[in-house]
Protein backbone atom coordinates (compact mmCIF):
# COMPACT_ATOMS: atom_id res chain seq x y z
CA UNK A 1 0.00 0.00 0.00
CA UNK A 2 2.71 2.80 0.95
CA UNK A 3 4.77 1.38 -1.59
CA UNK A 4 2.32 2.04 -4.67
CA UNK A 5 1.31 5.46 -3.01
CA UNK A 6 4.64 6.29 -2.97
CA UNK A 7 4.75 5.51 -6.13
CA UNK A 8 1.67 7.20 -7.55
CA UNK A 9 2.71 10.69 -5.64
CA UNK A 10 6.04 10.30 -7.09
CA UNK A 11 4.54 9.55 -11.01
CA UNK A 12 2.19 12.67 -10.52
CA UNK A 13 4.64 15.34 -9.28
CA UNK A 14 7.29 13.61 -12.42
CA UNK A 15 4.70 13.67 -15.32
CA UNK A 16 5.90 15.92 -18.17
CA UNK A 17 9.18 15.86 -16.77
CA UNK A 18 11.86 16.11 -19.76
CA UNK A 19 9.13 17.84 -22.50
CA UNK A 20 9.06 21.35 -20.46
CA UNK A 21 12.62 22.80 -20.82
CA UNK A 22 11.99 25.30 -18.64
CA UNK A 23 10.07 23.80 -15.75
CA UNK A 24 12.81 20.60 -16.01
CA UNK A 25 15.72 23.34 -16.24
CA UNK A 26 14.19 25.00 -12.90
CA UNK A 27 13.96 21.40 -11.43
CA UNK A 28 17.60 20.60 -11.87
CA UNK A 29 19.01 24.05 -10.65
CA UNK A 30 17.17 23.30 -7.26
CA UNK A 31 17.79 19.69 -6.82
CA UNK A 32 21.75 20.32 -7.49
CA UNK A 33 21.61 23.85 -6.45
CA UNK A 34 19.80 23.66 -2.99
CA UNK A 35 22.91 23.65 -1.13
CA UNK A 36 25.02 25.88 -2.99
CA UNK A 37 22.14 28.51 -2.35
CA UNK A 38 21.78 27.73 0.95
CA UNK A 39 25.50 28.41 1.78
CA UNK A 40 25.35 31.83 0.09
CA UNK A 41 22.19 32.80 2.33
CA UNK A 42 24.23 31.44 5.76
CA UNK A 43 27.16 33.58 4.27
CA UNK A 44 25.46 37.01 3.43
CA UNK A 45 24.10 36.40 7.00
CA UNK A 46 26.88 35.73 8.46
CA UNK A 47 28.46 39.13 7.48
CA UNK A 48 25.45 40.85 8.71
CA UNK A 49 23.87 39.90 12.01
CA UNK A 50 25.97 40.08 15.22
CA UNK A 51 27.19 37.53 18.05
CA UNK A 52 23.95 35.67 19.06
CA UNK A 53 22.51 35.17 14.96
CA UNK A 54 26.06 33.66 14.14
CA UNK A 55 26.06 31.32 16.95
CA UNK A 56 22.45 30.61 15.88
CA UNK A 57 23.82 29.77 12.20
CA UNK A 58 26.65 27.39 14.25
CA UNK A 59 24.09 25.61 15.37
CA UNK A 60 22.18 24.74 12.45
CA UNK A 61 24.96 23.85 10.52
CA UNK A 62 25.66 21.51 13.33
CA UNK A 63 22.10 20.02 13.08
CA UNK A 64 22.35 19.73 9.26
CA UNK A 65 25.30 17.71 9.89
CA UNK A 66 23.63 15.50 12.40
CA UNK A 67 21.07 14.90 9.88
CA UNK A 68 23.36 13.61 7.37
CA UNK A 69 25.29 11.40 10.14
CA UNK A 70 21.53 10.08 10.97
CA UNK A 71 21.13 9.31 6.78
CA UNK A 72 24.13 7.71 6.92
CA UNK A 73 23.17 5.15 10.06
CA UNK A 74 20.03 4.63 8.07
CA UNK A 75 21.66 3.36 4.97
CA UNK A 76 23.83 0.88 6.16
CA UNK A 77 20.43 -0.70 7.66
CA UNK A 78 18.00 -0.09 4.66
CA UNK A 79 18.30 0.28 0.84
CA UNK A 80 15.55 1.20 -1.28
CA UNK A 81 16.61 1.80 -5.16
CA UNK A 82 15.68 5.46 -6.57
CA UNK A 83 13.25 5.58 -9.15
CA UNK A 84 15.33 5.63 -12.96
CA UNK A 85 16.38 2.22 -11.06
CA UNK A 86 13.55 0.25 -11.22
CA UNK A 87 12.67 2.18 -14.70
CA UNK A 88 9.91 4.67 -13.65
CA UNK A 89 11.83 7.63 -15.71
CA UNK A 90 14.80 8.61 -17.16
CA UNK A 91 16.20 11.12 -14.71
CA UNK A 92 17.38 14.33 -15.86
CA UNK A 93 20.63 14.79 -14.85
CA UNK A 94 23.12 11.70 -14.10
CA UNK A 95 23.59 10.32 -10.18
CA UNK A 96 24.40 7.25 -8.86
CA UNK A 97 22.74 4.18 -8.48
CA UNK A 98 22.28 4.36 -4.83
CA UNK A 99 20.16 4.21 -1.98
CA UNK A 100 17.57 7.29 -2.27
CA UNK A 101 16.24 7.32 1.61
CA UNK A 102 16.30 9.62 2.71
CA UNK A 103 17.45 12.49 0.63
CA UNK A 104 21.33 14.17 1.46
CA UNK A 105 20.04 16.78 -0.30
CA UNK A 106 16.80 17.31 1.65
CA UNK A 107 17.57 16.31 4.98
CA UNK A 108 20.20 19.20 4.82
CA UNK A 109 18.14 21.77 4.29
CA UNK A 110 15.14 21.23 6.33
CA UNK A 111 16.91 20.44 9.20
CA UNK A 112 18.51 23.63 9.29
CA UNK A 113 15.07 25.57 8.49
CA UNK A 114 13.73 23.61 11.20
CA UNK A 115 16.48 24.73 13.51
CA UNK A 116 16.43 28.34 13.16
CA UNK A 117 12.81 28.48 12.75
CA UNK A 118 11.73 26.25 15.85
CA UNK A 119 14.73 26.59 18.35
CA UNK A 120 15.34 30.00 17.47
CA UNK A 121 12.54 31.68 15.90
CA UNK A 122 14.62 33.50 13.39
CA UNK A 123 12.02 33.99 10.42
CA UNK A 124 14.21 35.94 8.29
CA UNK A 125 16.69 33.46 7.83
CA UNK A 126 14.55 30.09 8.28
CA UNK A 127 11.78 31.03 6.12
CA UNK A 128 13.71 31.58 2.73
CA UNK A 129 15.94 28.65 3.73
CA UNK A 130 12.53 26.30 4.16
CA UNK A 131 11.04 27.77 0.29
CA UNK A 132 14.40 26.75 -0.89
CA UNK A 133 14.16 23.31 0.89
CA UNK A 134 10.97 22.53 -0.24
CA UNK A 135 11.78 23.51 -4.15
CA UNK A 136 15.05 21.54 -3.61
CA UNK A 137 13.02 18.64 -2.70
CA UNK A 138 10.16 19.43 -5.49
CA UNK A 139 13.14 19.42 -8.06
CA UNK A 140 15.10 15.97 -6.60
CA UNK A 141 11.35 14.31 -7.04
CA UNK A 142 10.62 15.85 -10.59
CA UNK A 143 14.39 15.09 -11.69
CA UNK A 144 13.92 11.49 -11.03
CA UNK A 145 16.43 11.26 -8.13
CA UNK A 146 14.09 10.70 -5.23
CA UNK A 147 10.55 9.25 -4.21
CA UNK A 148 8.16 11.85 -2.07
CA UNK A 149 9.05 8.97 0.51
CA UNK A 150 12.22 9.86 0.74
CA UNK A 151 11.61 13.43 1.26
CA UNK A 152 9.44 12.59 3.73
CA UNK A 153 12.04 10.75 5.64
CA UNK A 154 14.15 13.37 5.37
CA UNK A 155 11.63 16.20 6.92
CA UNK A 156 11.74 13.35 10.01
CA UNK A 157 15.69 13.52 10.23
CA UNK A 158 15.14 16.92 10.27
CA UNK A 159 13.19 17.58 13.02
CA UNK A 160 15.21 14.60 15.33
CA UNK A 161 18.06 16.56 14.08
CA UNK A 162 17.23 20.10 14.84
CA UNK A 163 15.60 18.94 18.22
CA UNK A 164 18.44 17.08 19.30
CA UNK A 165 21.22 19.93 18.62
CA UNK A 166 18.55 22.36 20.61
CA UNK A 167 19.18 20.01 23.40
CA UNK A 168 23.00 20.11 22.89
CA UNK A 169 23.76 23.89 22.02
CA UNK A 170 24.92 24.63 25.47
CA UNK A 171 27.54 22.01 24.92
CA UNK A 172 28.69 23.12 21.53
CA UNK A 173 28.79 26.77 22.82
CA UNK A 174 32.69 26.76 23.75
CA UNK A 175 33.63 25.48 20.13
CA UNK A 176 30.93 27.97 18.44
CA UNK A 177 32.41 30.87 20.23
CA UNK A 178 35.72 30.00 19.65
CA UNK A 179 34.46 29.68 15.87
CA UNK A 180 33.05 33.26 16.32
CA UNK A 181 36.38 34.70 17.68
CA UNK A 182 38.13 33.65 14.40
CA UNK A 183 36.21 34.04 11.81
CA UNK A 184 34.01 37.02 13.03
CA UNK A 185 37.09 39.45 12.97
CA UNK A 186 37.43 38.34 8.93
CA UNK A 187 34.59 38.41 8.20
CA UNK A 188 34.35 42.20 9.70
CA UNK A 189 37.78 43.17 8.10
CA UNK A 190 36.80 41.64 4.66
CA UNK A 191 33.38 44.01 5.29
CA UNK A 192 35.30 47.23 6.10
CA UNK A 193 37.96 46.86 3.24
CA UNK A 194 34.95 46.49 0.66
CA UNK A 195 32.87 49.49 2.03
CA UNK A 196 36.12 51.63 1.82
CA UNK A 197 36.61 50.49 -1.87
CA UNK A 198 32.91 51.20 -2.95
CA UNK A 199 33.21 54.92 -1.33
CA UNK A 200 36.77 55.33 -3.36
CA UNK A 201 35.24 54.43 -6.48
Amino acid sequence: MATSLNTAIFEWIQSGAGTHPVMDGLAVFFAEGGPFLAAIQFAAFWLFVGEKRRLALLEAIWAAAFGLLINQLISLFYYHPRPFMIGLCKPLFPHAPETSFPSDHATLLFTAAFYLLLARRWIACGAPLLLLAFLTAWGRVYSGIHFPFDIAGSMVVGLLSAGWTRLVANRLYPLNERLIRIVGPLADRWIRKNQRRAKET
